[in-house]
Formats: C-alpha cells, sequence, structure tokens
C-alpha cells in the first residue's frame, strides 16, 4: 500500500523516542506518535511522511498500556510544557534510563556500558523554582500562559502543577495585578506593545521571590507601578527588575536590567552554602534534585586536602563552592561576567578562600592551568567544545565528571574522551524535569594509559 497524508493506519508502539513520543512500524516504516505508549495499539492519522520516517496524530488507543495515566493537568493535551505527564512515575524513570542507554550505544557507538536506574525526583509535581510565560493580548483583556505543544500559541494558565507552590502564589497575585495594569502587551506582529514576558525565580530555602518583567523598550510609568504593587501585595518579593528586549524576534532576554523595586537578587541554600542568584544568572530549576545530584557528584569526585578540582561551566560557583571544603583548592571558569561577579560574591559569602573564578571560555584557559586532578564539565545542551576535549587530553586529570542535560551531546562527547584513554566508570540518569521527556546525567571517567 502506498502511505499518504492524511490516512488512517493503525499501529503497534514498540517503545518511546528521545522526547517521549510513541515508536512504532508500518510497513517498514519507522512513526513517531506523540500520546502514545509503549504496548499499546493505536489508531492514527499520518501528519507527516519522511524517507526514513513518519509522523502522526493519535486519534484513538485500541488497546491501552496498563502504564497509562489520566493526566493531573486539563490543559495537559494542548500544553508543549510537560511531554509524558500520562506515563506512570516509575515508568518515566525506566524511559529515560533507556534514554541514555539508546545515546550511548547509538550515537557514541558505546557498547556494554552500564547506565543505573534513573535516581528519581524528590517530588513528582511542584519542583520547578523557576516560572516563565508569555503575555499576549487577548479579546478578554491580557493573557500569561504557555506555548501549545509544537507551536507559538499561547495557551492561558491559571495554574501549572510543576511549578513551585511559592512561585505559584506570586504569579497568582501578579496576573490579577495585570488585569487592572494600564501596559499593554508586546505583539511580535506589530512590534507595538510593552510587557513580553513574565518570568518568576524562588529560594525555596530562603522563601524568597524575585520578578523580572521582560519589555520593549518603550517607556510606561505603569510598569514602576505595577512594580510597587507586586512588592507590596507579594511579601516574599524581594525584589522587581526590568529586562528591556529591543529585539524584534522571540528570543526572551535582552541585554539591558533595570532594578524597579527592591533589590535585584534573591539568595538560595544548597548543600548548606548561600548562593546569591542575579536576574540573568543560571541556576538548577529543581534544587531539590540538584542537591541530591551535587552530593552525588562530590562522593564520585573522591577528593581529598591534596588535589585540585576545577569546575569548567561554573555559573554562579555552586559546584566549585560546595566541592572547596574537600579538596586544596578548586578553580572555576565561566564566560558569563555576570555569572562570575555572583560566584565571586558567593565565595565572600560563604567565607571560602581557596577558590579562584576566572571569566573565560574554559576551552582557553584550561591550557594555563596546571596539575587538575579532577575536572567537573556541565556544559549547555549543545556539549562541550572539541578544542576543550583535545586540551583535555593534553592536562590529563585523574579523573573527569560529566554532567549533562542532553544525552545525544553526552554520547558524542563520551565517544571522543573515550578515545582519549579515558574509561566510563558509572553512568547514572537523574530526573531533574518530572512529567518531561528530559533527563539529567552524570558520568564518572578515569585516566588509563
Amino acid at each position: 500500500m502506498h502511505l499518504q497524508l492524511h490516512q488512517q493506519i493503525d499501529l503497534f508502539i514498540r517503545s518511546l523516542g528521545s522526547y517521549g513520543e510513541g515508536v512504532g512500524s508500518y510497513e517498514g516504516l519507522t512513526f513517531f506518535i506523540e500520546g502514545a505508549l509503549p504496548k499499546e495499539t493505536v489508531r492514527v492519522q499520518i501528519t507527516e511522511l519522511k524517507k526514513n520516517y513518519g509522523r502522526g496524530k493519535l486519534l484513538k488507543v485500541l488497546h491501552s498500556s496498563p502504564d497509562r495515566l489520566q493526566p493531573r493537568c486539563p490543559i495537559f493535551n494542548q500544553c508543549g510544557g510537560c511531554q509524558v505527564m500520562h506515563l506512570s512515575y516509575p515508568k518515566q524513570l525506566e524511559m529515560k534510563q533507556q534514554i541514555v542507554r539508546n545515546a550511548l550505544e547509538r550515537i557514541g557507538h558505546l557498547k556494554n556500558v552500564e547506565v543505573d536506574p534513573c535516581v528519581s525526583s524528590p517530588y513528582e509535581l511542584g519542583y520547578r523554582n523557576k516560572i516563565q510565560l508569555p503575555v499576549i493580548l487577548k479579546p478578554n483583556g491580557v493573557t500569561v500562559g504557555l506555548y501549545a505543544r509544537n507551536s507559538h500559541t499561547v495557551i492561558p494558565v491559571d495554574h501549572c502543577l510543576i511549578h513551585c507552590g511559592q512561585g505559584e502564589t506570586v504569579y497568582q497575585a501578579i496576573t490579577q495585578l495585570l488585569k487592572q495594569a494600564p501596559i499593554a502587551p508586546y505583539d511580535e506582529k506589530t512590534g507595538q506593545g510593552i510587557l513580553r514576558h513574565l518570568l518568576i525565580k524562588s529560594a525555596l530555602k530562603t522563601s524568597e521571590s524575585l520578578v523580572i518583567l521582560v519589555t520593549s523598550p518603550e517607556k510606561s510609568p505603569a510598569l514602576q507601578t505595577l512594580a510597587d504593587e507586586i512588592m507590596q501585595a507579594c511579601p516574599q518579593v524581594k525584589g522587581v527588575v526590568q529586562n528591556i528586549n529591543r529585539k524584534r524576534d522571540n528570543v526572551i532576554l535582552g541585554a539591558e536590567w533595570q532594578t524597579l523595586a527592591g533589590k535585584p537578587y534573591i539568595q538560595e541554600i544548597i548543600c548548606n552554602r548561600y548562593f546569591h542568584i542575579s536576574p540573568s544568572a543560571f541556576f538548577q530549576v529543581n534544587p531539590a534534585q540538584a542537591e541530591a545530584i551535587y552530593q552525588h557528584v562530590l562522593s564520585l569526585a573522591n577528593l581529598d586536602k591534596t588535589k585540585t578540582f576545577l569546575d569548567a561551566f561554573c555559573g554562579v560557583g555552586t559546584m566549585t563552592l560546595i566541592a572547596a571544603e574537600h579538596a586544596k583548592e578548586c578553580i572555576g571558569i565561566e564566560c558569563v561576567p555576570q555569572a562570575i561577579e555572583d560566584a565571586v560574591a558567593n565565595a565572600q559569602l560563604n567565607q571560602i578562600s581557596n577558590v579562584t573564578f576566572y571569566c573565560d571560555q574554559a576551552e582557553s584557559k584550561i591550557q594555563s592551568l596546571k596539575a587538575l586532578d579532577v575536572v567537573f564539565l556541565n556544559p549547555p545542551r549543545k556539549g562541550c567544545e572539541e578544542s576543550l576535549l583535545d586540551r583535555l587530553k593534553t592536562v590529563k586529570p585523574e579523573t573527569i565528571l560529566y554532567m549533562s542535560c542532553d544525552p545525544a551531546t553526552l554520547a558524542r562527547d563520551l565517544k571522543i574522551l573515550v578515545k582519549h584513554g579515558y574509561r566510563i566508570e558509572q553512568v547514572t540518569p537523574f530526573d531533574m524535569f518530572p512529567q518531561t521527556a528530559h533527563v539529567e546525567c552524570v558520568v564518572k571517567l578515569t585516566f588509563h594509559a
């Protein structure tokens, strides 16, 4: 049979893909079906046909998986935030273990590498300390929401189950204030309007929140009024900051910052250290699970007072400062100036003196560093530059600990490190983002000549 767009077919789903979609085959062609689960027979309508694969829209589950749940979110089928809320949590963990295993085998060509079971998150819901939502104008007024699945359309959201309760309380108060505020939402098509995005960062152990209003450059006294009203309505909000984005695109943050009320930072406690978090600084969004990961990294590092520890993508210095108590010297490298300023402030805040921070690219700075015993890599999603991995070959640290948020780039980089003489000792996935297909992973490698 010649397959055609919009044709209906029945599929048996054999597995889950790396984005949480069901994977099945029809007449030798692999299909990816959002919402379908392994061991299910489903009826789908073909929406895309390529030479090597196709995609389809789930029409009906003919035979349901015992692991299928009724999603607790009323807009699960429309929203793009969570991909696997319809899958039981133990099976979500198995899926993430398999995603890592598949990436190592298929992308890294790393055979017979044992992957530990995925470590569950302390919280399956209410874990996310960062709320980031677009603001638009709808016929019934100002709307704050989330992007629809595979779309740039905004769905109004009254309450999100994965957002932390503290952040949600602030969000509810702000949405009420926005209904009365004479502030026009930004329109991407016309370039008119002021308010583009609403960001709320929350520090759960100190009960502090920071609100960021992302705006166009247009001046508006109403923004200052809104900031003052937020501070008055929400005692946990310690500051309201304006981010000015002058570009006519859908990139969220611009380069300019201005404090409208309170202070431009909050403090959080991780592993008994205090951390100063500025508006632009990266900080893990699931702090409870982040603590577990950092403790795991520390146990794998096997540090003592003779060893030097390098944190090659140090951000605000979280892992650098956690490791400092156990090492002779800790070095942090970060290319974002504001993050390095925060890292230096955090060292002073915690009265830690055996740390040095450099604002530079890791691949550039590492060649001037000597006698590194343990190197911690926690790169962005794109992974490490190959030049950094090549320089590690020259520096030859005894231990490399690699924390990754993308199994594909992790597998690619591990393949290179193995060629450079490193052996994979342990691979442990962590569920940093329950209800989604994302998985974090920590890998320990040791050098063998």
